[in-house]
C-alpha cells in the first residue's frame, strides 16, 4: 500500500475538518494554541509513512496512519471536554474626533478565518471606526482576544489580537472587520493562515501595505485617487489579487523565480543583468506604485480599473 498518500489523505481531511468546525465558531478557546503545541507529531508520522514506502514495511504504515487518526480523535475529545463556544461577537465603535486622528495602522493576524478592511459614508460616518471581531473562544470577553485601540498625536494603531507576533497565536477560525471613515490614511501589517483578506482602499489613502499570506487569498482593491507607494507580499502557497487605477506608473518586482505572475498588457519586463529579480513596469504619470514580491509560490494577478465613459 502507498501508506504516504493514505497518511496524507487522513491528515488533509483532519485539518480541513478543523479549521471548518473553527471558522464556523465551534471549536473552544485555545484550540490554536493546541494545534501548535503537538504540530512536531505532524513530522514524526510524515516520517514513518515516508519509510513504510522506502522499506515496504506495512507495519511502519498502519502504525503512522493509526498515529494520524489517534491524533485527531484526541483534538475532537479535547474539544468536546473544553466545550463548544458559542458564537461570539465583539464590536466596538471608536470616536476618531476625540482625540482627533488622522491615520490608522492596522495590524492584523487571522487564522483560518478572515480579515475585512472597507470604508464608510455620510457625515456621522466620517468621525467614527467600527470594528467587529468573530470567531472562537468567547473573543471579546476572554483577555488576549479584545482589539487593542491606541491613540496619540493624530495617528492610531488597532492591533488584533493583542498578544503574541505569530499568526498561529491568532484565535482558529476568528474574523476581524474594519469599517473606516472615506479619506482616511491607512497603514495595513497584515499575516494570514489559512485565511482570506478582503482589503478596498477605493475610498481611502492607503500609503504601505504589508501582506504576508500562507496559504490564503488576499484581494485588494486600490483604485482611488490615493495609491500606496509601497506593497509588500510575503509567504507562500498564495494568491493575490490586486485591482489598481486605470492608469499610473507601477513597478513589480519579483525576488524569488517560483512567482507566478498575471499582468495587464502594457506591463514590460526590463532586463536587469544577471540579478535574479524580475523586473516589470509600466510607465504613467502621477506618484509610483512599487510591488515587491519577496517569497516563493506566490501568484499575483494584477488587474487595471477599467476605464469609465463620461
Amino acid at each position: 500500500m502507498h501508506f504516504m498518500k493514505l497518511v496524507l489523505g487522513v491528515l488533509l481531511a483532519g485539518l480541513g475538518a478543523i479549521l471548518l468546525a473553527g471558522h464556523l465558531g465551534f471549536l473552544p478557546a485555545g484550540m490554536g494554541g493546541w494545534l501548535l503545541h503537538y504540530w512536531p507529531v505532524l513530522l514524526v508520522v510524515i516520517g514513518l509513512a515516508l519509510l513504510a514506502n522506502a522499506l515496504n514495511n506495512g507495519l511502519l504504515g498502519w502504525i503512522s496512519t493509526l498515529l494520524v487518526i489517534g491524533l485527531l480523535a484526541y483534538a475532537a475529545w479535547w474539544a468536546y471536554h473544553h466545550g463548544a463556544s458559542a458564537p461570539p461577537s465583539y464590536a466596538k465603535v471608536y470616536d476618531l474626533s476625540r482625540p482627533r486622528v488622522e491615520a490608522l495602522t492596522l495590524r492584523a493576524r487571522v487564522f483560518g478565518g478572515s480579515l475585512v478592511v472597507g470604508s464608510k459614508s455620510g457625515p456621522r460616518a466620517a468621525k467614527t471606526l467600527d470594528i467587529t471581531a468573530s470567531g472562537t473562544g468567547g473573543m471579546g470577553h476572554e483577555e488576549g482576544t479584545v482589539p487593542r485601540f491606541l491613540s496619540s498625536g493624530g495617528a492610531a494603531i488597532l492591533t488584533w489580537p493583542p498578544a503574541g507576533p505569530h499568526v498561529y497565536q491568532a484565535p482558529l477560525g476568528g474574523d476581524l472587520r474594519v469599517t473606516a471613515p472615506e479619506g482616511l490614511r491607512v497603514r495595513l501589517e497584515a499575516k494570514s493562515l489559512f485565511s482570506e483578506v478582503r482589503a478596498d482602499f477605493s475610498h481611502l489613502r492607503p500609503e504601505h501595505l504589508d501582506l504576508e499570506a500562507i496559504c490564503s487569498g488576499v484581494h485588494v482593491v486600490a483604485t482611488g485617487s490615493a495609491r500606496p507607494s509601497v506593497i509588500r507580499i510575503r509567504g507562500t502557497m498564495s494568491s493575490v489579487d490586486l485591482r489598481i487605477p486605470p492608469s499610473g506608473p507601477v513597478r513589480i518586482e519579483f525576488l524569488s523565480p517560483l512567482s507566478f505572475r498575471s499582468l495587464p498588457e502594457d506591463f514590460v519586463e526590463r532586463v536587469a543583468g544577471r540579478s535574479k529579480v524580475k523586473v516589470w513596469t509600466s510607465e504613467g504619470s502621477g506618484p509610483p506604485l512599487r510591488i515587491r514580491v519577496e517569497s516563493p509560490l506566490i501568484h499575483l494577478r494584477v488587474r487595471r480599473e477599467a476605464v469609465r465613459a463620461l
